[in-house]
């Protein structure tokens, strides 16, 4: 009887110890998970606060009204050749293409360092295929030039940064006739709300200003990420971007 009751009280002693560090860990474990959600809310806090500041900063500098030879801000464009080489992707530069806005971004992580006036043509059922713009993730080329005519289309551009099936879809300037002079009718388009009557017959290009689109064919490097956005989907771009990261869907995919 006592070596069974030994037994029984080293037994109950184990249950007491195990249920004791169970306790412990499980009070421990959630500290750290509150320290660390702690933590993850105060950088999301910096982080709105300085992406509010720079919107802010730059609707003072917008300039008004979009003008197809001027840059769409005042004050110069941001140097970003020191992210060139940056590993984290919070630091890493990319670009946002907000088809609702008629506007594209220069972003680094969560944060927009400069904006720029666009014309981006909207997809609409009866839009032919070769007109619509591509939706989804994808990467400047290498392909890129400083003019080109199309005489199948009758105008050309300026300026121009391949991100899309080698050469097909490219950021570029807003277009120019045959004779190098822009076509103003396309040009007054620039930044403007684009309605079914009014669309951009750009074939899946991106539309800028002649110092927007210099800017970045001379500055934007090949596989910088460009990010083009639902015409319907409100959210921050960034918030979109970092599901898909995790969820390692970072490669091309194009949906109208």
């Amino acid at each position: 009887m006592k070596k069974k009751n030994i037994i029984y009280w080293a037994v109950a002693l184990v249950l007491v110890l195990v249920t004791a560090y169970s306790t412990v860990h499980v009070h421990n474990a959630r500290q750290v998970n509150d320290v660390k959600m702690q933590s993850e809310s105060r950088k999301q806090a910096e982080e709105d606060a300085q992406q509010k500041r720079l919107l802010a900063d730059q609707k003072k500098r917008l300039i008004k009204p979009a003008s197809w030879d001027k840059p769409t801000l005042s004050g110069g464009y941001p140097d970003i050749s020191k992210y060139a080489h940056a590993k984290k992707k919070e630091e890493r530069i990319w670009i946002e293409v907000n088809l609702r806005k008629q506007r594209v971004y220069i972003r680094r992580g969560p944060y927009t360092l400069y904006t720029m006036y666009a014309s981006v043509g909207k997809n609409y059922r009866k839009t032919k295929n070769y007109q619509c713009t591509p939706i989804g993730h994808f990467k400047i080329e290498k392909r890129r030039g400083v003019s080109y005519y199309d005489p199948t289309r009758g105008y050309g551009a300026r300026y121009w940064t391949a991100f899309k099936d080698e050469g097909l879809y490219r950021f570029e300037s807003v277009p120019f006739d045959e004779n190098g002079k822009v076509i103003k009718a396309e040009a007054e388009k620039l930044g403007q709300k684009v309605t079914k009557k009014h669309n951009i017959k750009a074939y899946g290009s991106i539309r800028l200003s002649v110092p927007d689109a210099q800017w970045i064919e001379e500055n934007i490097p090949a596989k910088t990420l460009v990010v083009i956005d639902s015409q319907d989907d409100k959210r921050d771009a960034w918030e979109y971007l970092k599901v898909a990261q995790i969820k390692g869907r970072l490669e091309n995919q194009a949906s109208n």
